[in-house]
């Protein structure tokens, strides 16, 4: 979100060379397979590219938390990106312009004009990308199939279910597929109840 909420409003609000192949790529982790964007990371970040850099500042990237987090946020990145622009585009710049026009800066308009009438869209934008990330295997497969913390072994919850599928059964794949689909479902009803709280509280207000 961090990178995602400034990318969607230059995109909408600015025009700019290559503009278009720039709002293009952002849809690239949706139609390439998610293996490849794996490949892509250890690529960046292996022993023959960044990876030594970085290992020497004590950064580890592969078989790593870090390394699991850029994947799953380039992969997620998109659905933010999009219902972000999809609330800058119905958001009239005229406001933003009513607010330079009485003194405000570029910075101030967007972060007391602009934020406030496009949170709903990043608190969608937040929970789809979180869905999507939870989801991801096959990136993982390649980047981080499991992490080593301390002397512990972790491993992301899909491939945790998938590897439980092929080294003991359907029937312990199942178990932790019911308890992820739980959570999930949990998490998405908790949202929508607070969503519709804070609906209803500034209707009120």
């Amino acid at each position: 979100m961090v990178l995602g909420v400034p990318t969607a409003y230059i995109l909408t609000r600015y025009n700019f060379p290559l503009k278009q192949i720039v709002d293009a790529l952002m849809d690239i982790p949706i139609v390439i397979p998610h293996t490849v964007v794996g490949i892509m990371v250890i690529l960046a970040f292996a022993d023959y590219g960044l990876g030594p850099y970085l290992n020497s500042l004590g950064l580890k990237i592969i078989d790593a938390i870090p390394g699991a987090i850029i994947a799953v946020s380039y992969l997620s990145a998109t659905y933010a990106l999009r219902s972000i622009q999809s609330a800058l585009r119905l958001l009239d710049p005229e406001l933003e312009n009513v607010a330079r026009t009485l003194g405000a800066s570029p910075l101030r308009s967007f972060l007391y004009v602009v934020l406030p009438n496009i949170s709903g869209a990043i608190a969608d934008g937040a929970l789809l990308s979180w869905a999507r990330s939870v989801s991801e295997s096959g990136a993982l497969l390649v980047v981080a199939y499991y992490v080593i913390l301390g002397t512990r072994s972790i491993y992301p919850a899909s491939i945790y279910i998938y590897q439980s599928y092929i080294g003991v059964g359907l029937a312990d794949a199942v178990k932790f597929s019911a308890a992820l689909v739980l959570i999930v479902i949990s998490i998405f009803l908790a949202y929508r109840a607070l969503l519709g709280h804070v609906r209803a509280k500034g209707a009120k207000g």
